[in-house]
């Protein structure tokens, strides 16, 4: 290329940089924003927080507040809340990061799921806070799609924004609750015994806790058991057991229920009663249980280990601490897990050939 050329070109690149700095750059309100913390003030006070209430759809999912040094659930009845749950979401609210404005225009609120929650069709979730926090509530909007981070808008004010996390917040109330009810593991446990209300009896033991089953106890003369497996799955009763709902003890008549009790070899007796409950017509059956815990002296005793006696009072007073006065609906599977009569659980004996 010539001098005279190059020149030329080098006078024409200066010209149009110059234009493209005159003209005025499209700006806008979003993107405006620099890294900044979410909630000014809550990560000051979160340990102090004692009230929040999420709302989804117009109407009140959950109202979390802590009572007696507890989180409960106003909703259910005072129930324990989930608090790593709850612990989780106002850490994220206290480190969240907004991290690049969004639209401030009602018409688009809708686009990022932070419209007004109580209007038909909203997407969002509302979070409050008490007023004596001073802290704004917060509409959670969508999660932002192919990146990092979700949107949300505080409830007093038309900015929305993106925040550098995603937040786990349910819409339903057994999203907030604790769910865990008991968990008595099948190793655990020496002894099963079922009464149903017309009197039958069911009772499996081990004669020892090393032994691998369980033996059938009264068995009816020319039948033996189905196998060692249907006997053996009683003792997982009350194993890894969660709630499907919650209510006081006292809504439903406990009259005809069947007992379901079991024992550890370390002296644990824990006891429930199981209801069927026919709900409305067309509705399907719901299973309700109940449960007391106490001490009990095994067969096996010689097996228990002499300082065991203590934790296991602790902790027969840690599962009452936890179900006392409760009713729990339970699902389907567990409670005929539970509810095993005898002939369901043996075969008659086959004549040898």
């Amino acid at each position: 290329m010539s001098k005279k050329h190059f020149s030329w070109l080098l006078g024409l690149t200066a010209v149009v940089a110059a234009i493209a700095i005159l003209l005025p750059r499209e700006t806008t309100h979003e993107n405006s924003v620099q890294a900044s913390a979410l909630l000014l003030g809550l990560e000051e006070q979160v340990n102090k927080i004692d009230w929040l209430r999420v709302s989804a759809g117009g109407d009140t999912v959950a109202t979390l507040k802590r009572s007696d040094g507890q989180w409960v659930l106003e909703e259910a009845h005072g129930y324990s809340a989930d608090w790593p749950e709850l612990q989780k979401l106002l850490l994220d609210l206290s480190e969240a990061q907004v991290v690049e404005a969004k639209t401030s225009n009602p018409a688009y609120y809708d686009r990022l799921g932070v419209e007004d929650p109580g209007s038909p069709g909203a997407s969002g979730v509302l979070v409050e806070f008490h007023e004596s926090t001073g802290l704004p509530a917060l509409i959670i909007g969508n999660s932002a799609q192919g990146r990092g981070g979700q949107y949300l808008r505080r409830a007093d004010s038309a900015q929305s924004v993106l925040i550098d996390r995603e937040l786990e917040i349910s819409r339903s109330l057994d999203g907030w609750m604790d769910s865990e009810i008991i968990d008595i593991a099948e190793g655990e446990v020496v002894e099963v015994g079922l009464t149903f209300a017309d009197g039958e009896t069911v009772l499996i033991r081990k004669i020892s806790a090393d032994d691998a089953n369980f033996e059938l106890q009264n068995i009816p003369e020319g039948f033996e058991p189905e196998s060692n497996w249907s006997v053996n799955a009683l003792a997982g009763g009350l194993s890894s057991l969660t709630l499907d709902d919650v209510v006081p003890a006292t809504e439903f008549d406990w009259a005809g229920a069947t007992q379901f009790r079991v024992v550890t070899a370390s002296g644990l007796n824990v006891e429930a009663d199981l209801l069927p409950v026919t709900t409305e017509e067309g509705n399907p059956t719901e299973f309700w249980m109940r449960l007391d815990a106490g001490l009990y002296t095994t067969a096996i005793d010689a097996d228990v280990d002499p300082d065991a006696g203590e934790t296991t009072a602790q902790r027969a007073e840690a599962i009452n601490a936890r179900v006392s006065g409760w009713a729990y609906r339970i699902p389907q599977y567990k409670q005929e897990a539970m509810s095993k009569r005898m002939e369901s659980l043996v075969k008659k004996i086959e004549a040898d050939s």
